[in-house]
């Protein structure tokens, strides 16, 4: 493991990523064909993970910063997550399923910041330089999608094997029962990981206050950030809709998990290939931007919703989306950031996407879809009316904006000096006395 860290931090990223991805594709069109889930309470169950996001990053990376080992915290996270997990996949309505869930998703939000830190720290060795830690960053977190492509195969030969449920019978939820399992599995590896230990010398406890400083020390940090949080809402819509919305196409509930998977081949292709390319030939910048304009492609032509083929292929914009999106901001928010708040930095940046802005995301393109669907006399929602066109017209038009604000505010990153997280306030020069002046 010492020879070589990526191999181990890899299996990490790939154990990481199958836990979330074993759900997150295909939990939604579940719960509108078994369940017969509004918009809304499709969104509440989401909702969970990025309530999580915003409650519990900071104190996973506070501990992880000053008190106990990266890799003990994420294999207990883990194991009672797993054991979370096996609790949801048994419940029989929206309301039990979305208190598992919200339980699991407090366990497993402060592992996305946990992971990346824990990655950072065994890349960083000496003599190597930004551009290879940016690199080994981009393949290692390349493991991760892979992970999410192979728990989608893993479920769906599941679900072919198992056929479909008899009408009105209730059985538990595959999904959530491979998250477990894959859990289970990462909970247990991960007190095999390489030590991380706490940086408790110079480490102040209050180091996640600190990372807030970024706003103001670095230049353009703040516009960066509310940016950041825009996008995350408008990410939403294929996350928790594109399921759903496939279904109605005719895509057999069976196959999502892999159909929905052609956008993680893509990634991996934009994580693997096209990122570690872009980086160091296009700078942050151009790479960013790029990403941004693959969502409101994709949102366009889910809006045309035909033909068939070219929604198809619209799935693989994710690849660029999110590699050179997310994965280009988690590099950034590490090269601006102190190395003693490193792990606080990656939180406040989980805590503004996957936390508020996915939070707000969820809340949003759930009562959307609510509100372009039919009702009856009575006000109930009437299946199979959604006017999909309008639904994602709008995350297309925002995050087409959002590309044009990142094109004019955005600045390459430039690290701040480690005192200056000392400063109250940005160093000013103290004005000439007239002894001085003279």
């Amino acid at each position: 493991m010492k020879s070589s860290p990526r191999i181990p931090l890899a299996a990490m990223m790939f154990l990481e990523y199958a836990v979330w991805g074993a759900w997150m594709p295909i939990l939604g069109a579940t719960l509108t064909t078994r369940l017969h889930a509004s918009g809304t309470q499709v969104g509440n169950v989401y909702l969970m993970i990025w309530a999580a996001c915003i409650l519990t990053p900071f104190i996973g990376g506070q501990l992880v910063d000053r008190y106990m080992p990266s890799q003990i915290f994420l294999g207990i996270a883990h194991l009672l997550g797993a054991a979370a997990a096996w609790m949801a996949a048994n419940q029989s309505s929206v309301t039990g399923l979305m208190l598992w869930m919200g339980v699991w998703s407090l366990l497993f939000a402060p592992t996305l910041g946990i992971t990346n830190s824990i990655s950072f720290h065994h890349l960083n060795r000496p003599g190597t330089s930004e551009v290879e830690r940016d690199r080994d960053f981009s393949i290692v977190r390349t493991a991760g999608t892979l992970g999410w492509i192979v728990a989608g195969l893993v479920l769906t030969w599941y679900l072919l094997r198992k056929g479909a449920p008899p009408p009105g019978q209730f059985v538990p939820f595959e999904e959530m029962q491979l998250t477990a399992v894959c859990g289970l599995i990462l909970g247990l590896y991960a007190f095999a990981l390489p030590h991380t230990p706490p940086a408790k010398e110079g480490t102040d406890p209050w180091a996640f206050t600190k990372a807030f400083k970024l706003f103001y020390l670095v230049p353009g940090f703040a516009v960066f950030m509310l940016l950041q949080f825009i996008v995350s809402t408008e990410f939403q819509f294929f996350y928790v809709l594109s399921a759903p919305y496939l279904e109605t196409l005719g895509i057999r509930h069976e196959w999502l998990p892999t159909v929905k998977g052609s956008s993680q081949w893509a990634e991996l292709i934009g994580l693997g290939l096209l990122l570690p390319l872009a980086l160091p030939r296009l700078g942050m910048r151009k790479t960013l931007l790029l990403g941004v304009i693959a969502w409101p492609l994709r949102y366009f032509v889910f809006s045309l919703g035909k033909p068939l083929w070219l929604v198809l292929f619209s799935l693989t914009f994710h690849g660029i989306g999110y590699a050179f999106v997310f994965i280009t901001t988690q590099i950034y928010v590490d090269r601006v950031s102190p190395k003693d708040i490193r792990a606080s930095a990656q939180s406040l940046l989980t805590l503004v996407t996957l936390g508020f802005g996915n939070l707000f995301g969820t809340m949003f393109c759930g009562w959307l879809k609510d509100h372009y669907t039919a009702r009856d006399a009575a006000g109930n929602l009437l299946s199979n009316t959604t006017d999909w066109s309008m639904v994602f017209l709008w995350p297309g038009v925002l995050t087409l904006l959002c590309a044009v604000g990142f094109w004019l505010t955005f600045h390459e990153p430039e690290p701040v000096p480690e005192d200056a997280m000392t400063l109250t306030t940005p160093a000013t020069v103290p004005p000439l006395t007239a002894e001085e002046a003279q």
